[in-house]
């Protein structure tokens, strides 16, 4: 069973979801969260949290680490090739992606995934939209580098937004009854930044953006009104912090009007990309799902649900989760649930979205190999010499075995023909022919015969015979038994033998108590290829 981590690399804190992958279906083993620390550089804190939540997931070995891009440096383009053929795009992507990139196309790394095709008129091929990330290679570097010290090489680094591809064609009902049809908005809202995951639940993800603001926005906006440090907002915020109806009180309702001012950058970027995408693929969004830490919110569903004017609901994971994880921490676990489902999926259903390529791909699997090559070239060296060894002593008690049987059929040859002959099939045919002394030996005997007439007697027919008779081309049989349908079968079951052409009944009678019947069965022997009895 293969162990897979999904890794949510957050700015606010690092979430892990263990997933074991079982022969039928799979199951969460278990979840954990770490707070990153406020001060201090960057790789630090993450490196610590990360430490720290690996300690707290269950022991054991992950056979398969999946992570999405952090931070808010990862670009996002919506392309349309007019083809979807895999070695084309490959060909056409990096001048596509370099003409829209402020930097020269060597310093970055880029992935695509086809999020829809369309036939095009004219042409047989489909045209494709393709979902692009990119992300500058150094960044990519520094973060594999700082997981590298931790002891863990990510097999998967995707797209955060893509991150939902498997939940939302595993899963499709958690997002339905949404709306009146339509596709789905999957709205992770983290610390810094924000993914929007657009799709249909059973097909996947048609489109998806990441932009800056979150939840640190709020805690900023409540600093503000309360004239505090951003600190202590933000641990009033997790604590009593709520918005719309969910508001009670004063304060309350006071930091939740500084809230909707905080949410302000958000909707800024959340609005026109949900034009965006129903003028790019002229479907209409039916409802929004929302996740991520600050997702966790009370009545923050409810507030974006007014100024978005759509349905809003919070996320909740399948019910086969909720043992491993809390029913409060499944919006801050859904990317770290979704990633370990994208390292599970196999075939049609795994995204090809991947942003380890080129000299970044993943190489845990030929290192192994390589540490292995070694013992493996020595087990083949000797399986080889194995071989050889089998080889020769095989052929050598073959030839001696060889001999043996020559020397056998020399001397009977030598006996009966007078001549020794080597080769077994001519000695055969030798053996056979009309000159031969053999050509006279007949093909049955009466021993024979009788052991064949013994062997057809139907174990379920009593019989004592009085007497048998046997010549080479006749058999007689007289005796009793309890019925004549028990000499029927008797007669039957001798016809079953090649050599015994026909059966003859001859006059069955009761004997004199009454009880049993005397019979008398003539059989002509005649064997296939004789062309007639042998005397």
């Amino acid at each position: 069973m293969a162990r897979i981590l999904g890794l949510d690399l957050g700015s606010h804190s690092v979430k892990g979801v263990v997933l074991e992958s079982k022969t039928k279906g799979h199951g969460v083993r278990g979840f954990a969260e770490v707070r990153r620390a406020t001060e201090g550089e960057r790789a630090d804190t993450l490196r610590a949290a990360v430490q720290e939540l690996l300690g707290q997931l269950p022991p054991g070995h992950a056979d398969q680490v999946v992570i999405a891009l952090p931070g808010p440096s990862l670009i996002t383009h919506a392309l349309s090739l007019p083809f979807s053929d895999g070695k084309r795009i490959e060909a056409t992507l990096p001048f596509e992606v370099g003409s829209q990139l402020p930097f020269d196309i060597s310093e970055v790394v880029y992935d695509y995934q086809v999020v829809a095709q369309k036939d095009t008129e004219g042409s047989k091929d489909k045209a494709a939209d393709l979902l692009v990330g990119v992300v500058r290679k150094e960044e990519l570097q520094s973060l594999l580098a700082l997981l590298t010290e931790l002891k863990l090489d990510p097999r998967i680094v995707t797209h955060p937004g893509l991150a939902y591809q498997n939940l939302l064609q595993q899963y499709p009902g958690l997002f339905e009854g949404q709306g009146e049809g339509g596709a789905v908005a999957v709205v992770d809202i983290g610390h810094e930044r924000t993914s929007v995951s657009f799709g249909k639940p059973g097909t996947g993800v048609l489109f998806a953006r990441t932009f800056a603001g979150g939840g640190r926005d709020l805690s900023k906006a409540l600093a503000t009104e309360f004239q505090t440090s951003l600190a202590e907002a933000h641990h009033w915020k997790e604590q009593h912090g709520a918005m719309a109806s969910a508001a009670q009180g004063p304060d309350a309702e006071r930091a939740a009007a500084a809230f909707v001012r905080g949410l302000q950058p958000v909707l800024r970027e959340l609005r026109p990309t949900l034009k965006a995408f129903t003028a790019r693929t002229r479907q209409q969004v039916g409802a929004v799902v929302l996740c991520g830490g600050s997702a966790r919110m009370p009545g923050l569903a409810e507030q974006l649900s007014r100024d978005l004017n759509l349905p809003v609901r919070v996320l909740a994971l399948p019910a086969d989760t909720a043992e491993a994880i809390p029913a409060a921490a499944q919006p801050a676990a859904a990317q770290s649930f979704a990633l370990a489902l994208r390292g599970n999926a196999t075939g049609t259903k795994a995204p090809r979205f991947n942003f380890r390529r080129g000299d970044l791909a993943f190489k845990g699997d030929f290192d192994y190999m390589k540490d292995k090559l070694g013992l493996l070239a020595a087990f083949a060296v000797t399986l080889f010499l194995l071989v050889i060894a089998f080889g020769v002593v095989r052929n050598t008690v073959l030839s001696r075995r060889e001999a043996e049987v020559d020397a056998v059929l020399c001397d009977t040859t030598q006996r009966i023909l007078g001549r020794c002959e080597k080769d077994y099939n001519r000695a055969l045919s030798m053996l056979k022919g009309v000159e031969s002394p053999a050509a006279a030996l007949p093909r049955m005997t009466a021993v024979n015969l009788l052991a064949e007439v013994t062997q057809r007697v139907p174990e379920s027919v009593p019989v004592k015979f009085d007497r048998i008779q046997i010549d080479l081309d006749r058999v007689i049989l007289q005796g009793e038994t309890d019925s004549s349908k028990q000499v029927d079968t008797l007669s039957n079951a001798l016809k079953g033998h090649a050599c015994f052409k026909d059966v003859k009944q001859g006059k069955v009678e009761r004997t004199r108590e009454g009880n049993k019947v005397t019979f008398r069965l003539d059989v002509q022997v005649q064997c296939p290829g004789d062309t007639g009895g042998e005397s």
